[in-house]
């Protein structure tokens, strides 16, 4: 695509905001080298980040407040104009050299620089952050990028932005929640916080202009730790490589489980076995199919209800048996005398089911 056509409830507790004033400033990069992995690559130079350098305004604006888009404004990420996609563009503000405001043609490009600020700025780091803005997906008018609820979406041909693949802000929880109502593959666990963003998730969207990491995003099953204890019972995950099961939360953190059972348990009532935790942090969340022994995406995922140690093989005597396909679930719950009603979402775990799988661990 030509530059002219593009390419491609949840607060975040907010750092201390100065109080300090600076002029507005475009932040720009000296090239770039295109889209994200599923966009166009636009191409300007072969350097894909350099210092920045600061073009100052005349009009005064606080660090804290947004500002009107400079026409000459280019995307610190990508190098596109920012003032081309006014439904579409952000901007961040910077506390270093008397005050920085960096210009983003997408929200992609913005949570891409969050993620990682000295990337594009050299010696800088999210501490030097004062404020952020996007625009909510539903009014187009700009938001706080840090109290806006941001839905992970992978699949660019649901919109129609600059830069193909971009996280969406809404203001509203609400909203947010009506948007990944519409589609089967998302549920709450895409909805996010903007601290949420680190390099590996900002991957995501712009692999091509954030470093390379081994590190897992949320979005990602991470290696289950030789020494990690499952989050419910205490025993060894590790040791149940075809059975265990894992959860990411929205800081990164995660908890692992020797089985689905306990799990499930877990994901009924997280704060029974950490007070710190609520099921709205969770992100991504891991079992193995009971047929396959695969890894699956156990939010996706269907279970068999009311299995014991007679009927399967899994450690914890008593289990919902998960299946990536609902087809084979349906056929499993058949062959045990159960029907379809006894199959069901992770969605549908709550405290009651949680405590029919894990007595010992509630009492």
């Amino acid at each position: 695509m030509s530059e002219d056509d593009s390419d491609p409830t949840r607060r975040v507790s907010r750092r201390l905001v100065l109080t300090a004033t600076a002029s507005a400033v475009g932040v720009s990069l000296a090239g770039c080298l295109g889209g994200d992995g599923g966009g166009e690559e636009t191409t300007t130079t072969e350097e894909a980040t350099t210092t920045t350098e600061a073009t100052t305004t005349t009009e005064q604006v606080s660090l804290e407040e947004p500002a009107e888009v400079p026409e000459d404004a280019r995307c610190a990420v990508c190098n596109m104009m920012a003032a081309k996609y006014p439904e579409w563009n952000a901007q961040l503000t910077l506390d270093v050299d008397d005050g920085q405001r960096a210009h983003f043609c997408s929200p992609g490009c913005m949570t891409a620089f969050y993620a990682d600020p000295g990337h594009f700025v050299d010696g800088t780091s999210q501490e030097d952050i004062v404020g952020a803005w996007a625009r909510d997906y539903d009014s187009k008018e700009l938001v706080d990028a840090t109290s806006a609820n941001w839905v992970l979406e992978l699949m660019a041909d649901r919109i129609d932005a600059p830069m193909m693949r971009n996280p969406l802000a809404f203001e509203s929880a609400d909203a947010a929640q009506s948007y990944v109502d519409e589609y089967d593959d998302l549920t709450k666990h895409d909805v996010v916080g903007l601290a949420t963003f680190d390099v590996p998730l900002g991957r995501y969207f712009r692999a091509k202009f954030l470093p390379e990491t081994e590190e897992p995003s949320v979005l990602d099953a991470a290696e289950v730790p030789d020494d990690a204890e499952c989050a419910v019972c205490q025993m060894m995950p590790a040791k149940f490589p075809d059975a265990n099961a894992q959860l990411s939360f929205e800081d990164g953190e995660r908890a692992y489980f020797c089985s689905p059972g306990c799990m499930t348990s877990y994901y009924g009532v997280p704060s029974h076995f950490d007070e710190e935790r609520a099921q709205d942090d969770i992100v991504g969340v891991w079992a193995h199919d009971y047929g396959t022994k695969e890894q699956l995406d156990a939010v996706q995922a269907s279970y068999v209800l009311e299995m014991t140690g007679e009927d399967i093989d899994l450690p914890m005597m008593k289990n919902p048996v998960p299946f990536a396909k609902s087809e084979d679930a349906v056929a499993f719950a058949e062959d045990h005398d159960l029907t379809e009603e006894d199959v069901i979402g992770l969605l549908s775990f709550d405290e009651e089911l949680a405590k029919k799988y894990r007595m010992k661990q509630f009492s």
